[in-house]
């Protein structure tokens, strides 16, 4: 009930998902064979449990990607992307066998298929218990993929026909959820019935396709061909359709039309459940996965763009304000605590320095033992977003960081007391998401963070130094004293540098102008 689908060489290629799975590699004896000196000869497997699909790395030498997450077993969903070597396979929740809707070429299905064929359909019996049973079950099933095969057993069960197919939209195909039977073959249907009950927003019934369809030469000389076609509707509109369908003229009356629309509506409503459920528990799984680094706020905007392109966001080159805080002397501390005290302050201290972090929405990048890197202006929640204005943001909460520091050490004993100090730098950074979905990082990489990590190591105990990139970003808003041109390591140029000494007492309009690099 699903398609890997890939190109290789220009050349689209569609693989069906059946019981046996797809093996994965360079090797010929591979099911799907990628031809890469990266690909390793058995590099992957993808495996079906039930409905559910799952890749899986064997043991490759490059790894597998999810969407852009190194994984070492991961289930698969709708519009999932597995990165293998160079190449991109995509993987698509659908009915193996293709559908066509095409009137010219809705011939009968084959005689020895299964269902109603000959003789009149049985007399249907459902009453309001029946009704309930089926709503009852259908508003039980979390999996979408469970509540499809569920639905169309009901309608099966309720009106027997020979063929039966769902469809749900996306974007602007219909793609088939689930055929009954299935087979590998090519199915066809009627685009005029199928587009009849999507426009008019009601159920199709054909006695005789011949008749109905409007007549062209081929469905003519077809055999007579009764159909049942209802739009799955909900509030905002038709999420896909049942299609119905029996050899022979008059095998659906005005009773399976109705019984099919009360049917529909049921099953519409389950459905849109089941896949709004679905996108909150995976925005809720991400927003508490991005939460472990960013604040609140941004982990939201982080999760939201996860859930709607299936992806994270792709790396980009940001002007972005890093700061640097460290703990001095640490190290002769620990040998005066016993282990669980060391363990116990570190915890607050970072504590505390983080929670000022997020409340100025910067993105915790890492812990570095007692050391704190953060990221203002990364991720890029928008594309007006300033950096002059999260370099506003970033020396503001360095500012309360000093406070928070010094509201911990009031209340700590004075064997326990320590010195901090912050270094700030302002400028271009190659910024993504790094690792796997068992440990994913947030990070920026350039010369930018070696600066700010240069200028902490010689700030002033308890004090914030700031490059002259920062000191441009932030204007006016703030009062600062020139410290002078530092050599910092690693660096061929002089940096020049400010000390913060604290806020303006009324801050004027952002700084203008252009960004120097320091």
């Amino acid at each position: 009930m699903a398609l890997i689908t890939l190109n290789v060489n220009g050349e689209r290629k569609t693989y069906p998902i059946e019981a046996q799975g797809l093996r994965i590699g360079r090797a010929l004896e591979n099911d799907i064979v990628l031809n890469h000196a990266t690909v390793s000869r058995h590099h992957a497997e993808i495996t079906l449990s039930g409905r559910d699909v799952w890749v899986r790395d064997t043991n490759s030498r490059n790894g597998v990607f999810v969407n852009r997450l190194r994984i070492r077993e991961e289930q698969l969903r709708d519009g999932d992307i597995v990165q293998i070597g160079p190449f991109e396979l995509h993987f698509e929740e659908r009915a193996a066998q293709n559908v066509v809707l095409d009137d010219s070429r809705y011939f009968p299905v084959a005689a020895e298929a299964r269902g109603v064929v000959t003789g009149d359909v049985p007399e249907l019996a459902i009453d309001l218990r029946e009704f309930f049973r089926v709503s009852r079950r259908l508003s039980l099933i979390i999996s979408l993929n469970e509540l499809l095969d569920a639905v169309i057993e009901e309608v099966l069960r309720l009106i027997p026909a020979q063929r039966a197919l769902l469809l749900l939209k996306r974007d602007n195909e219909l793609v088939p959820r689930v055929i009954y039977p299935p087979s590998q073959q090519e199915v066809v249907i009627s685009s005029t019935i199928a587009r009849k009950a999507l426009e008019a927003g009601e159920v199709v019934l054909t006695r005789d396709a011949r008749i109905e369809i409007g007549g062209t030469e081929s469905i003519i000389s077809a055999n007579i061909r009764s159909a049942l076609c209802a739009p799955l509707l909900v509030e905002h509109g038709s999420i896909g359709l049942i299609y119905l369908d029996s050899p022979g003229r008059d095998r659906f009356g005005l009773r399976e039309r109705d019984l099919l629309a009360a049917l529909a509506s049921q099953a519409a409503i389950t459905i849109e459940r089941a896949r709004l459920t679905e996108e909150l528990r995976k925005q809720e799984a991400s927003r508490q996965l991005f939460e472990r680094f960013v604040s609140p706020s941004v982990a939201r905007d982080v999760a939201s763009y996860f859930s709607e392109h299936g992806r994270l966001r792709e790396p980009q080159e940001l002007i972005v304000t890093v700061l640097f805080a460290d703990v001095k002397g640490f190290s002769s501390l620990s040998e005066r605590l016993s282990p669980r005290e060391v363990q116990d302050l570190l915890n607050e201290y970072l504590h505390e320095m983080t929670e000022v972090i997020f409340q100025h929405n910067g993105t915790l990048d890492k812990y570095i033992g007692d050391g704190i890197m953060a990221i203002f202006g990364a991720p890029q929640v928008n594309e007006r977003q300033d950096y002059r204005a999260t370099a506003i943001e970033a020396v503001d909460a360095a500012l309360d960081m000093i406070e928070a520091h010094r509201r911990l050490i009031e209340k700590l004993e004075p064997s326990k007391a320590f010195d901090f100090r912050i270094g700030i730098n302002t400028g271009p950074v190659y910024a993504g998401f790094f690792g796997t979905r068992q440990r994913l990082e947030y990070t920026v990489i350039g010369d930018t963070v070696n600066t700010a990590s240069r200028l902490e190591s010689r700030a002033d105990l308890n004090s914030v130094l700031i490059s002259e990139a920062t000191r441009n970003a932030i204007g006016d808003a703030f009062i600062v004293q020139e410290m002078g041109d530092y050599q910092l390591k690693g660096k061929a140029q002089l940096v020049h540098t400010y000390k913060v000494i604290g806020r303006a007492f009324q801050r004027r309009p952002r700084a203008t102008g252009v960004f120097h690099t320091p």
